[in-house]
């Protein structure tokens, strides 16, 4: 049987007694369990609906599935429990769950999630939260299977949560003409009341906060596009520069970590964690670069260009397994395209360039809307685009100070690009599905109303 959550949306009236009790009872940062609001706003036109949601405990957690340093168990009842002793904190779940249960504990370093009060339980003892709840709009429940709910804002990623909803999809409240919003006024965002920022990175904010993953991914391209332009020429890179890049790769995401001493447990989980495994491959690469720096030619070329590609691969797996969008995989600022397009610089014939220099243009024109957001994005989206067209018209003249010119700009439109992968990265997040949902609802009440009063 497995354990999990009954709610009933109806019931609910926001009181926040459930998450203060999960707070009191297991000592957890606040927010652990969210209240959300759907209409936060009380827009006329559709329903006030409360929602409070933690860990679903699904039957495929992606946050066990993913972790690389194996915190995460799940008992004979399908509790999935995380443990804070072996979390190394690089917050990877925190991508991987769509019902945005993992967050990083900022001061501690590690996560921190819903267990469902499995000390409780195991003594017959319902939930702290639940027995705080005291409308009853929160229950415990143990059932063999929990069929998907089928409501529109509930991420359904075939993960299989425990949790039962009722209520939730009461879009429509009373009717009211004339509207208090007028006909060209835009829905807000459902929002939640206390912890809307929690696990959020703005558009600004996103550099400052995730500049060591930016860092340490540049820092592998840039050694991985040497091995693999060495593979093709069938030379061994002299020098000390890819073994310096990947060395400091290394030390950057030790550093991003929020419990570096616990960074050794990055390679547990190599069976199911792409995290793991692109560890394991930058740790394979920094090897031969060693040995190539050690004793030149005692690794072939066609090795470490190998192992480079696998590398760059298994760092854009890493993305991909949490935002399985197709325009992020089909986002000219992955790792295996900009190490790939950063080699064809160097190699004949030049078509190859030109080739991947049009893919790089075609994501770029794909990926407007970046246009249309914060002024930081928006500047390096244009920044981007304008490289493009200038370093052809560098290329031209065939100097060496315009061809210098030319591979500085191209260099430095590959590293916007991959700036501006990060920004387009959005793994499912319930907080933005039910933004999204709400908005998409809003508007179809809207359009109604205007055909309903005959206005245009």
């Amino acid at each position: 049987m497995r354990r999990g959550f009954v709610f009933d949306a109806g019931l609910c009236v926001s009181c926040k007694a459930c998450s203060a009790a999960c707070i009191l009872e297991n000592g957890l940062q606040p927010g652990t369990r969210s209240i959300y609001t759907w209409n936060n706003s009380g827009l006329p036109l559709m329903s006030v609906i409360s929602l409070s949601l933690a860990c679903n405990h699904c039957e495929k957690p992606a946050c066990a599935e993913g972790c690389p340093a194996k915190a995460y168990t799940i008992d004979a009842n399908g509790v999935v429990i995380h443990h804070a002793d072996r979390c190394m904190g690089c917050g990877y779940c925190t991508w991987r769950c769509p019902y945005d249960a993992p967050k990083i504990n900022e001061a501690k370093g590690y996560i921190e999630k819903c267990h469902l009060c499995y000390e409780r339980t195991a003594e017959s003892v319902e939930p702290a939260c639940i027995t705080a709840c005291p409308t009853g709009a929160l229950r415990f429940t143990e059932q063999e299977t929990f069929e998907p709910a089928g409501i529109g804002w509930l991420p359904e990623t075939g993960i299989g949560p425990s949790l039962i909803l009722g209520n939730a999809d009461r879009y429509h409240g009373p009717i009211i003409i004339p509207s208090e919003t007028g006909p060209d006024e835009e829905a807000k965002d459902p929002g939640n009341d206390e912890d809307q920022s929690e696990g959020q990175i703005a558009d600004p904010d996103r550099m400052q906060k995730e500049w060591s993953l930016m860092l340490f991914s540049l820092m592998v391209i840039s050694a991985s596009a040497l091995m693999i332009f060495s593979a093709l020429k069938g030379t061994v890179v002299s020098g000390l520069l890819p073994l310096l890049l990947l060395a400091g790769a290394m030390a950057v995401s030790v550093a991003h970590l929020g419990v570096p001493g616990k960074a050794w447990r990055a390679l547990l989980n190599m069976g199911s964690s792409p995290l793991s495994r692109e560890i394991a491959m930058v740790g394979i690469l920094t090897v031969t670069a060693f040995f190539n720096w050690l004793a030149p030619g005692l690794v072939p070329p066609l090795v470490g260009g190998m192992a480079a590609l696998l590398t760059l691969i298994s760092i854009d797996l890493v993305f991909f397994t949490a935002d399985r969008s197709m325009s992020l995989k089909l986002h000219s600022g992955q790792a295996f395209f900009s190490g790939i397009y950063a080699v064809s610089w160097f190699i004949k014939p030049d078509l190859i360039f030109l080739v991947f220099s049009m893919l790089a243009a075609l994501s770029v024109v794909m990926r407007y809307g970046s246009a249309g957001r914060s002024p930081l994005v928006r500047n390096i989206y244009y920044f981007r685009a304008m490289t493009l067209p200038l370093v052809f018209l560098l290329i031209y003249p065939g100097t060496p100070f315009t061809d210098t010119a030319a591979l500085v700009l191209f260099l430095a439109g590959v590293v916007a690009d991959r700036l501006l992968f990060y920004y387009d990265f959005k793994p499912v997040n319930i907080k933005e599905t039910i933004s999204e949902h709400f908005k998409t609802e809003y508007e179809k009440e809207r359009d109604k109303q205007r055909k309903d009063t005959g206005l245009s």
